[in-house]
C-alpha cells in the first residue's frame, strides 16, 4: 500500500528504484509503447469513421467493439493462473503486430472498409482484456508488496503520459499520412513490445501448470470477491464509472468537430487533456497518499471524472472544454491508481491474476455504456448524451458510497 508519513522519503524514492530494476523497466516500457498506441488508435479510428459515415452512433459502436472484449477479462485472469505470464504476454503482442500489419496494408491500398476497422477494434480489445491480469499483475509481482502502490502509480502516470502523446501524434499522423500511418506505427510498437516481452525471465513459471478448470477458477474468483467488501465496493464503482463516465471519449471527435469546430489536431489536444490531468493525479497520489486514504481517493477521483465529463458536455467553448477534461483526467489518475492498488493489496496472494481478471470483466461490463451514450446521442445529440449519462453516474456513485461505506472509512 501507499506508505505512511513516517516512510514518506522512502515512498518518494520507490519509483526510481523500480525504473532502475531492468526487469520492471522492460515491463513498464511495454506498457508505455502499447498505451501510446491505444490512445492514438482510438482517436484516429474515431475521426476516420466519423469522416466516412458522419454518424456519431457508428463511432460509438466501433469504440464499443474495442471495449466489449474486456468482458473476457475474467477468462484471461483464469488462464493467466495456468500459464507463464511472460509467454502469455509475448504471444499476445506478436499476434497484435500481425493484425496491425494486415490493417496497414488494407489502408495503404485503399481497400479498407468500416467493417475492417471494426474487426481491428475487436482485436485491440482482446489484447486489452489481458492487460491487467497479465502485464500489470506481472509488474506488481516484480515490484513486490512494499512497492506495489508505487508500481501502480508509476504505471498509471506513464499511461497518462501516453494518453497525452497518443492523441497528439495521432491527430498529426492522420493529417499527414492517414489511417495507414496509424496502423503501421501500431505494428512497429507492438513488435518492439513483443521483443521486450520475449527477453523477460519472470512471471510465475512455477505455477504455469496449475491444475483446475478455467470455469472453476472463475467461480472461485467471484466467490472470493463477494467475501471482501473493499473489493466488492471497488468493483461496483468501476462499473459505474466505466458505464456512465468514461464513454464520453467516443463523443470527443463528434463534439470537437461539430460543436467546438476544432481541427483534427485540436481534437487530438482535447483527447490528450485527460492524460495531462491523469498524470498529475497519479503523481499527486504517489507523493502525498497514505493507505488510509485509498478508498476515499477512489470515490473522490470517480466524482471528479463524472463532474469533469458533465462540464465537457455542457461547454460550447474550446478552452472551457479543455479545462473540464483536465479536471476529469486528474480524477482518472487518482481513480485508476487506487482501483488497481485496492484490488491487488486485498486479493489473496495466489489469486491476484484472477481478481484482476474479475476487475477487467467489470470494466468490460461498464463499456456497454458506449452503446448507451451512442443511443442517447441519437436522441439528444452528443452534448446532451454526455450530460445525461454523467448525471446518472453521479447518482449511482452516491448509492455505492451508501452500500459500501467501508470505502469512505479508508478501504485500507
Amino acid at each position: 500500500m501507499l506508505e505512511t508519513s513516517s516512510n514518506t522519503t522512502s515512498a518518494r524514492h520507490q519509483p526510481i528504484s523500480l525504473l532502475v530494476d531492468p526487469v520492471f523497466r522492460r515491463i513498464w516500457l511495454i506498457g508505455a509503447l502499447i498505451g501510446t498506441m491505444r490512445w492514438l488508435d482510438m482517436l484516429v479510428v474515431g475521426i476516420w469513421v466519423f469522416d466516412v459515415t458522419r454518424s456519431a452512433f457508428t463511432v460509438a459502436v466501433v469504440t464499443l467493439l474495442r471495449l466489449v472484449p474486456m468482458l473476457a477479462g475474467v477468462f484471461a485472469g483464469a488462464l493467466a493462473e495456468r500459464l507463464a505470464l511472460q509467454r502469455f504476454l509475448t504471444v499476445a503482442l506478436a499476434l497484435m503486430t500481425l493484425g496491425y500489419l494486415l490493417l496497414a496494408g488494407l489502408a495503404a491500398t485503399g481497400a479498407i472498409e468500416v467493417w475492417h476497422v471494426a474487426i481491428g477494434s475487436v482485436l485491440a480489445g482482446l489484447y486489452w482484456a489481458t492487460e491487467m491480469s497479465v502485464r500489470r499483475t506481472l509488474a506488481g509481482e516484480v515490484a513486490g508488496a512494499p512497492r506495489m502502490a508505487a508500481a501502480m502509480a508509476l504505471d498509471w502516470a506513464t499511461f497518462s503520459i501516453t494518453r497525452t502523446i497518443g492523441p497528439l501524434v495521432g491527430g498529426g499522423l492522420y493529417v499527414a499520412i492517414g489511417l495507414a500511418g496509424s496502423y503501421l506505427l501500431g505494428a512497429l510498437l507492438f513488435g518492439i513490445g513483443a521483443g521486450l516481452a520475449a527477453t523477460l525471465s519472470v512471471g510465475r513459471a512455477a505455477r504455469a501448470g496449475r491444475q483446475g478448470r478455467v470455469a472453476t477458477i472463475i467461480l472461485e474468483g467471484f466467490r472470493t470477491a463477494r467475501l471482501l467488501p473493499v473489493v466488492m465496493g471497488t468493483l461496483a464503482v468501476s462499473i459505474v464509472l466505466n458505464f456512465f463516465g468514461f464513454p464520453y471519449t467516443s463523443m470527443v471527435p463528434v463534439i470537437g468537430k461539430d460543436v467546438l469546430l476544432a481541427s483534427p489536431i485540436a481534437v487530438g489536444l482535447l483527447s490528450s487533456a485527460e492524460g495531462i490531468g491523469a498524470l498529475f493525479g497519479s503523481l499527486l497520489l504517489a507523493w502525498l497518499g497514505r493507505s488510509v486514504w485509498l478508498g476515499r481517493c477512489l470515490l473522490a477521483g470517480s466524482a471528479m471524472v463524472l463532474i469533469g465529463a458533465f462540464g465537457f458536455g455542457a461547454s460550447a467553448n474550446y478552452l472551457l472544454s479543455l479545462a473540464a477534461l483536465i479536471l476529469l483526467g486528474c480524477g482518472t489518475g487518482i481513480f485508476a491508481t487506487t482501483q488497481s492498488t485496492l484490488i491487488l493489496t486485498h486479493a489473496p496472494a495466489d489469486q491476484q491474476s484472477r481478481m484482476m481478471g474479475v476487475l477487467t470483466t467489470c470494466i468490460g461490463l461498464g463499456q456497454l455504456g458506449h452503446l448507451h451514450i451512442g443511443l442517447l446521442a441519437g436522441w439528444l445529440g452528443a452534448p446532451g448524451a454526455v450530460l445525461l449519462s454523467t448525471a446518472e453516474g453521479l447518482l449511482l456513485l452516491g448509492l455505492c458510497l451508501w452500500r459500501w461505506p467501508v470505502l469512505w472509512r479508508g478501504g485500507a
